[in-house]
């Protein structure tokens, strides 16, 4: 029986090469998922794409990238493996390298599959009433009654919702319900006319309800009244209209 003399088609590829190669020819022969070889050569001295010489006839053009801070060459990690690694001896197995040469591998990033979540297989809950209804797996929905205390629970929280809402109406009602203060009468005459004989000449507002013997709102109140024929000047005199 004959061994088999069939070559390798990544070898193949790697022996069929042309003299000057790049990332980009290089990369027409990469497969699906193929993680990259990236050789970096440090310390060419310019930014112009540099040729390196294999130890064969084949030269590799390099080209800066200033986020790898090198000059860099791309080989899909199929062809730098083929034949027991041919490319990756004829590049690097030399006596001396005119370059620092750095080898990392640069493996994609495989997409996450998005995970679709399917309401009639993990099951799904409506809380909105007191009988909570499953849908599970099942043909027909499942029902769980609500328990005793969580019906208990609820009926409590309806009604300190319920008190809540009436505190709040009895503060609104209390808020913009403001009495009037009516001027009592001072010897059987209206409060602002007892007040007209004694601003003769202007009188502080406290001193005003002292002599007369009222709080200072019911004092206001007077001289607020539509038949007042005095007012509340600046920095609380009380004097007659002029």
């Amino acid at each position: 029986m004959k061994p088999n003399t069939t070559a390798c088609p990544s070898l193949t590829t790697v022996m069929t090469l042309p003299a000057r190669v790049d990332s980009a020819l290089l990369a027409k022969h990469r497969r699906a998922d193929d993680p990259l070889v990236v050789v970096k050569l440090v310390g060419v001295g310019n930014n112009a794409p540099y040729d390196f010489h294999d130890k064969g006839t084949r030269s590799y053009i390099f080209r800066f990238e200033s986020a790898l801070e090198g000059h860099i060459l791309r080989v899909p990690l199929h062809l730098w493996q083929a034949g027991k690694g041919r490319l990756a001896h004829d590049l690097m197995e030399q006596r001396r390298l005119p370059h620092a040469m750095v080898v990392t591998l640069d493996a994609p990033t495989a997409a996450k599959p998005t995970q679709l979540t399917n309401l009639t297989e993990m099951g799904a809950t409506d809380t909105s009433t007191d009988t909570r209804i499953v849908v599970g797996p099942g043909a027909e929905p499942t029902v769980a009654p609500a328990s005793a205390e969580e019906k208990t629970l609820k009926a409590e929280a309806d009604v300190k919702a319920q008190a809540a809402v009436a505190d709040a109406s009895t503060v609104s009602v209390a808020a913009t319900s403001v009495q009037a203060v009516v001027p009592p009468l001072i010897a059987g005459r209206p409060l602002h006319e007892a007040a007209y004989d004694l601003v003769e000449p202007p009188k502080r507002l406290k001193a005003l309800a002292a002599l007369l013997g009222v709080a200072e709102d019911a004092l206001r109140a007077g001289i607020g009244h539509a038949d007042s024929r005095i007012e509340l000047a600046n920095a609380g005199w009380v004097r007659r209209k002029a």
